[in-house]
C-alpha cells in the first residue's frame, strides 16, 4: 500500500476524525484509525462503537489497500511534519506504515484493516429519505442549546439536545434539570418535511468542530429511529440517537412574568465576573437583589470574605427581589447571546427565571434559581 499526499490535506483530515477514536477501550483497534487508498483518495474512518466519522481527500495512489494506525501518534507525527509531500508506504502483511515527509521518516506499527468494525459509507444513505441544513442555523442552534445538557457521561435522555424540523423552523432545547434553553431558526426547508429527534451532546459537539474545519454551507441528514447521519461534501458523520422521551419542556416555560428587568449585557457579565472572584467554590451562589434602577450582586463565603457590585438596570416593580443563581448558569447563557441588552422574566424568588436577548431572536434560557438559607 503506497499513496502520496499533501501534509495539510493529511492534518485536516485526521483532526476531522480523531476525536472519534477512542484512547483507551477493550478493542485497541478503535484507538486506531482506518486509512483506506483506493481510486485516487484516501478515506479516513474512526468509531467508538457510537460514533463513527469517514473523511476523504485526493492524494496520489501507487498501490491501493487498507491498514489502521493510531490516531494520536500519527496526529502528532503529521502536526510536526514540514509542509512538503507525505508519502505512506505501508506493509499489509506486517502492518508496519513507514511515513516520510522530506528528511523526516517514521516507522509506525499498525493493527489489520479486517479488526476494524464497519461504519458508515456513501452506499449505506443512498435512495434515503433525508433533510437539506444551512450550516450558519443549524450552527447555532447548537451553540445556544448544547452547553445546558446533561453530562455526556449519563447517556440518558437529558444528555442530548431534542431537535425538531417542522416547516421552516427548526427548534432545539437542552435541559439538565436546573436550567433549560430553547431556541426556534427559520429555515429553507422546501418540502416542509417534519422530523424530531434527540441527538447525544457529544456528537453535535463534533459537528461544530467539523463544520469549523470545512467551507460547506448546507448539510445533509439522515435520521431513522436510532442513528443520525449528518453528511457534507467531504465527511459523514454517524451516530446513534437517545432512546426515549424527551421532558415536555414547552410546559415549564412561564408565559408571563410578575416582574421583568432589562440589563446591559456586558455589564452584567463584567459584574458576574468581579463577583465571582469570591464566590463559594461548591455551590457557585451569587445572589441578585433588583430594585428600581439598580441591580446588587453579592457573593459571600464566610471562610474567605465576600463581593458586591452594582449596575444599572430597568426594573418593573418598586418592591426589591432578592434570588439566588448558580451564576456559572446565568454567565453561559448571557455569554451565547449577541444582543446589546437582556431581559430577566422574574417571578419570586423562587420561581424559574427566564433569561433572553431584547431583540426578535427566539432564543431564551430558563434557570432555576437557588433557595438562600
Amino acid at each position: 500500500m503506497i499513496f502520496t499526499i499533501e501534509k495539510e490535506s493529511l492534518l485536516n483530515n485526521l483532526r476531522i476524525v480523531e476525536k472519534a477514536s477512542l484512547s483507551k477501550g477493550i478493542q485497541p483497534v478503535l484507538s486506531n484509525i482506518l486509512i483506506e487508498a483506493k481510486d485516487n483518495e484516501v478515506q479516513f474512518s474512526a468509531t467508538d462503537l457510537d460514533l463513527s466519522i469517514v473523511t476523504s481527500t485526493t492524494a496520489i495512489i501507487e498501490k491501493e489497500g487498507a491498514v489502521t494506525l493510531p490516531a494520536k501518534k500519527l496526529s502528532d507525527i503529521a502536526s510536526r511534519l514540514p509542509d512538503k509531500p507525505v508519502i505512506f508506504n505501508i506493509d499489509l502483511s506486517s502492518n508496519v506504515a513507514n511515513i516520510n515527509c522530506g528528511n523526516s521518516k517514521f516507522e509506525v506499527v499498525g493493527i489489520s484493516a479486517s479488526e476494524f468494525p464497519p461504519v458508515v459509507f456513501k452506499s449505506d444513505i443512498e435512495n434515503k429519505e433525508s433533510f437539506e441544513i444551512e450550516v450558519t442555523p443549524f450552527v447555532k442552534g447548537i451553540k445556544h442549546t448544547v452547553y445546558a445538557a446533561a453530562n455526556y457521561e449519563n447517556r440518558n435522555i437529558i444528555s442530548g439536545v431534542f431537535c425538531s424540523i417542522d416547516g421552516k423552523n427548526l427548534e432545539m432545547a437542552a435541559t439538565d434539570g436546573n436550567r433549560l434553553t430553547r431556541i426556534i431558526e427559520v429555515i429553507k426547508n422546501d418540502e416542509s418535511k417534519k422530523k424530531s429527534f434527540v441527538i447525544p451532546s457529544r456528537t453535535l459537539q463534533e459537528v461544530l468542530r467539523i463544520v469549523s474545519l470545512i467551507n460547506d454551507t448546507v448539510l445533509d441528514i439522515y435520521a431513522d429511529n436510532s442513528r443520525i447521519i449528518v453528511k457534507t461534501n467531504s465527511v459523514i458523520l454517524s451516530s446513534r440517537l437517545l432512546d426515549g422521551e424527551y421532558p415536555p419542556y414547552k410546559q415549564l416555560i412561564p408565559t408571563s412574568f410578575a416582574k421583568e428587568a432589562t440589563v446591559k449585557r456586558e455589564e452584567l457579565i463584567n459584574a458576574l465576573e468581579r463577583v465571582s472572584v469570591m464566590v463559594n467554590e461548591r455551590t457557585n451562589i451569587i445572589k441578585f437583589t433588583f430594585n428600581k434602577d439598580t441591580l446588587t450582586l453579592k457573593a459571600d463565603t464566610p471562610e474567605t470574605g465576600a463581593s458586591e457590585d452594582v449596575i444599572s438596570i430597568e426594573f418593573s416593580d418598586s418592591e426589591e427581589l432578592i434570588i439566588a443563581f448558580n451564576y456559572k448558569y446565568v454567565l453561559d447563557s448571557l455569554k451565547i447571546m449577541e444582543s446589546k441588552n437582556v431581559k430577566i422574566g422574574l417571578g419570586g424568588s423562587l420561581s424559574a427565571t427566564i433569561f433572553k436577548p431584547d431583540s426578535q431572536e427566539d432564543y431564551l434560557c430558563l434557570i432555576m434559581p437557588i433557595q438562600i438559607r
